[in-house]
């Protein structure tokens, strides 16, 4: 299991904001998740792992904040 505490950039949240306004479901949001925290977390704003793709499964948890 991996913890991750990662602040992700807001067009994140207003792309999953439009996606569940549009009706999406939580597999459609967690695709937007994982692609954006696999940008700022593992890839690191693009800056390493160029090609790496990452997916959720398995999530047993996710705590979401706006600050």
């Amino acid at each position: 299991m991996r913890r991750i505490t990662q602040a992700l950039p807001g067009e994140v949240a207003r792309e999953l904001f439009a996606a569940r306004d549009a009706g999406a479901g939580e597999q459609q949001q967690l695709v937007i998740l994982a692609r954006g925290l696999g940008h700022a977390y593992f890839r690191d704003g693009g800056r390493r792992a160029h090609g790496l793709h990452i997916a959720f499964r398995d999530l047993e948890f996710a705590d979401f904040s706006i600050g």
